[in-house]
């Protein structure tokens, strides 16, 4: 579980009230909170928005103001989220170490992981030789026949950071990483995109792509 979050008394946002120096700290969200909030900013973001209420423009950006109206007024739990504000939304997706989300004046949306249209406005970059991606090993066979494809998902998830990807594979069952050689996905003129500083995003990887399969260390 990531740590809590901190405000500084010259408002900067941190993990560790010790970065606040003498200007003091107080304690905005405690692990379980953020975690709570970081999952509903998530799932509001990417997949439902509709379910509080947002408008979403054909990027997936939505006015903070919105959002947090939504978790507070409209969200069918609300009952457990009157305390949030636009202080703590901004906290958890600015502190956010997957990169998950994008903040732009008074607008707010996710990066990656959206199941609904939008208009990311990424430009294709040339990617690390290597990336990696978090699976079960149920489904190893599958993708070995057929390569990775986004499925539910706009686009494949890769990223640079193997904890990451198992992680990832965690939520599925029995993690595996699947190891892909981004000089083929170059050769093969797939396209691939920067989405944080750990996570890449393409169309699909194809089967000749993928270099090795691992499993993910335990514990």
């Amino acid at each position: 579980m990531p740590a809590g979050i901190y405000k500084c008394e010259d408002g900067r946002f941190v993990e560790d009230p010790r970065e606040c120096g003498d200007s003091g700290a107080r304690l905005l969200l405690d692990p379980v909170r953020r975690v709570r909030l970081s999952k509903l900013m998530s799932f509001l973001l990417r997949h439902g928005p509709w379910e509080a209420g947002l408008r979403v423009d054909r990027g997936g950006w939505v006015r903070i103001d919105d959002l947090v109206d939504g978790i507070r007024e409209r969200w069918r739990n609300r009952e457990e989220y009157g305390w949030v504000t636009r202080v703590h939304v901004l906290a958890v997706a600015l502190l956010d170490p997957k990169g998950r989300f994008e903040v732009r004046g008074g607008r707010i949306r996710a990066r990656y992981g959206h199941s609904f249209p939008v208009e990311l406005g990424y430009e294709p970059v040339r990617p690390p030789s290597v990336l990696y991606h978090g699976t079960s090993v149920e489904r190893v066979p599958r993708i070995m026949a057929e390569g990775l494809k986004g499925m539910r998902r706009l686009y494949v998830h890769l990223t640079v950071d193997p904890r990451v990807a198992c992680e990832t594979g965690a939520r599925h069952g029995e993690p595996v990483l699947l190891i892909v050689d981004g000089k083929i996905l170059e050769e093969l003129g797939v396209k691939v995109y920067r989405a944080s500083d750990v996570i890449y995003l393409t169309e699909m990887v194809p089967r000749k792509a993928i270099r090795n399969i691992e499993l993910c260390p335990r514990g």
